[in-house]
This record gives C-alpha cells, sequence and structure tokens, in this order.
C-alpha cells in the first residue's frame, strides 16, 4: 500500500495488527514512511519499505524546535533540545534509500526485535545526541552498507545482542564535523554477532568503507566487550583515527574473533602510549601491531611506543543498487501479550552489562 506518515503528536503508538502484513510501501516515489516529530511515539509491529529516504525516522531538531523554527546555533540533541522518548519494535525495514530506522537528535530510545536490510546508508542509526541514554537490542541487520552507525552518539548508547552479517561494515560508533555534538564517546557494544560484513552484494558506503567487523573511528571511552566477530577482510575490531578526531581511552575486552584480515586492529597516531586505549582478555589470533596485548593492556601500563600498523582496507567493490535487494523472508510478530500495551514510551533503564556473554557461533 502507498503509504506514509507524520506523526506530530506527543504519544502516539503506530501498531500494525501483524508485522507481515502491514505493510508501508514508498514505491521508490515518496521520501520517508513513518516520520515522527513528537516525543513519547511508538512504532511498532509492521513493514516499511521502498521510501526514497528513510523507513521510519525520529527527528529530534523538528520536535525541539517546533512553533520557534530552527536555530543553526543551537545544540540539538542535548537535554531540553531533542525528541524525548522513542521506541521501535518488531518492525521490518528494507530497501529504503538511506536508512532503515533514523533516530537523529532524539534520547531516551529503543530499538529492539527489529530487522534492517537493504540499505545505502545503514540499517540502524542513532546519532547526534548527548546524552543518548538508547538501547538498542535483539535486531537483526543484513545486506546494508552498514549494519549500524553512531555518528556523534554519545552516552549511554547500548548496541547489544543483537545480528550483525552480510554488510559491507558491521557497526560503527563514530566521529564527525557534519554533524554537531562531536566527539562521539561512550557507546557499549556487547554480545553482538558480527559475521561477514565484507559482502560486496551489499549496497554500497557512500565513503567506501568496506571489510570490518566492528570500528570505532574516532571515538572515545567506548566499551566494546563479549562480541563473536568473524570472517572480515580487513579488521574483526578495529580502533582508529578518523578526519581530525582521535580515538581515545577505548576499551576492548573479552571478545572472541577468528578469520578476520586482522583481529584486531590498533591505528591511532601520535601517541606512544595508545591515546589511553587497550585491549584485554580477547581470544584472537592476528592483532595489528603484533602483541597489541601486551603493548596497550586494560589494567596495566601501555608498554609503548606503539608501532605503526601495516594492513590495508581492501579496495571496495562496484557499488550495488540497492533496491536489487531481495526482499527479507517474513518476520516474528509481536507476542499477543504485548498487542495491548498502551501508549507511552519506557524510562530508560541501563542494561545490566554483567549478564552479556558472547554469542554462540
Amino acid at each position: 500500500m502507498l503509504f506514509r506518515s507524520k506523526v506530530l503528536t506527543d504519544g502516539i503508538v503506530v501498531r500494525g495488527a501483524d508485522r507481515n502484513s502491514v505493510v508501508l510501501d514508498g514505491e521508490d516515489r515518496l521520501a520517508n514512511g513513518i516520520y515522527v516529530a513528537a516525543d513519547g511515539v511508538r512504532v511498532e509491529n509492521l513493514t516499511v519499505h521502498s521510501y526514497t529516504q528513510n523507513g521510519i525516522v525520529f527527528n529530534g531538531i523538528d520536535a525541539a524546535s517546533g512553533e520557534y523554527g530552527v536555530k543553526p546555533d543551537q545544540a540539538y540533541g542535548t537535554e531540553g533540545h531533542s525528541l524525548e522518548g522513542y521506541e521501535v519494535r518488531w518492525v521490518t525495514a528494507y530497501n529504503n534509500g538511506l536508512y532503515g530506522i533514523y533516530a537523529f537528535a532524539s534520547v531516551n530510545g529503543l530499538i529492539e526485535n527489529s530487522y534492517a536490510s537493504g540499505h545505502p546508508d545503514s540499517g540502524l542509526y542513532v546519532g547526534q545526541c548527548r546524552p543518548c541514554n538508547a538501547v538498542v537490542r535483539n535486531n537483526i541487520s543484513e545486506k546494508n552498507a552498514i549494519g549500524y552507525y553512531g555518528t556523534n552518539a554519545s552516552g549511554d548508547v547500548w548496541v547489544i545482542d543483537s545480528v550483525w552479517r552480510g554488510n559491507r561494515l558491521g557497526i560503527a560508533p563514530n566521529s564527525q564535523e557534519m554533524e554537531k555534538l562531536a566527539p562521539q564517546e561512550g557507546t557499549v557494544v556487547a554480545g553482538n554477532l558480527v559475521v561477514d560484513n565484507d559482502n560486496p552484494l551489499a549496497p554500497a558506503i557512500p565513503e567506501g568503507f568496506f571489510g570490518a567487523g566492528i570500528v570505532v573511528g574516532g571515538g572515545a571511552r567506548n566499551m566494546i566487550v563479549r562480541n563473536r566477530v568473524e570472517g572480515h577482510d580487513y579488521a574483526g575490531i578495529a580502533v582508529i583515527d578518523f578526519n581530525q578526531f582521535k580515538a581515545l581511552g577505548n576499551r576492548v575486552e573479552g571478545n572472541v574473533l577468528s578469520a578476520n584480515g586482522a583481529d584486531l586492529l590498533h591505528n591511532v597516531a601520535g601517541d606512544d602510549t595508545g591515546g589511553g586505549n587497550c585491549y584485554s582478555s580477547n581470544s584472537f589470533r592476528t592483532s595489528q601491531p603484533a602483541g597489541l596485548e601486551k603493548l596497550l593492556p586494560c589494567d596495566a601500563a601501555a608498554a609503548g611506543p606503539v608501532p605503526p600498523v601495516s594492513v590495508r582496507q581492501p579496495v571496495p567493490p562496484a557499488e550495488v543498487d540497492y533496491r536489487s535487494i531481495p526482499a527479507p523472508p517474513a518476520q516474528p510478530s509481536m507476542p499477543a501479550t504485548e498487542m495491548s500495551r498502551p501508549a507511552g514510551t519506557a524510562p530508560f533503564v541501563r542494561p545490566d552489562i554483567d549478564s552479556i556473554t558472547v554469542p554462540a557461533g
């Protein structure tokens, strides 16, 4: 059904009776499937596809500016200047022109039990928020340019217990000047299955990055813990400088890695102590530089100096039209016990990191 919706009223629930039969189709003509510029909105139990921009978008600039109009110098995404409260649950988003599920300048959010594929930017996105207070869990993101992208998303961002497979790039918290609130910091990436994110048949990333599982690009004080990361041409887990932003104080611990170009990759320039980044208790075979856990342990002083790395990024494959990605199979619908939940989003609850374990292969 050719359909789009703009939600401007707080506390609305947009819920399908069945995830696989309630289908919003943009027919590659309409811009966004569901556009939200209001607080406390939930979108649940439906499918959205073939929009020229986004499947579902939460826009905190529109929500916060309201009748007063957008102020160019305002730090949208901070307290009092954000969309407050959003949830996406049991949603399928595929073959949209930019993002599947997109939360921008929005805080106190939840994206769970959802599926995204066939996007030339990222399947799931949280960006320009501080503190974000966002949980992204129990999702599947595959056959996208990027599985999860978190530009300038800082403060209690939890990307956990999900599957990221067959994208060109898996998970990427990152800092950029193109959005406000840089640098990015304070994301927890834990308990994820991150596999084969070197898929040449996925849509192309605008900047061409290819072949890595988890990449911290110029981010700070992130925790990358207890993930399983397998089968990447470039690197399993990489902590790198990005543009003018240095990667600082990131912790990579307790991950299980195999069959990657480099299981662990550290490429932070100009600091013999490694920028305060550390690596401990990971199960791996290869690292760049060699002996990385001995050079930069998490619970002892850096042994530095840290030598430069020699891993080259693979040449990205040719571009793929996102509209050519096959539609996904039917996905589990929302349980009947949850269908009567009233309006209003749940308050943010920080997950228990000690309960998160490495997933099975």
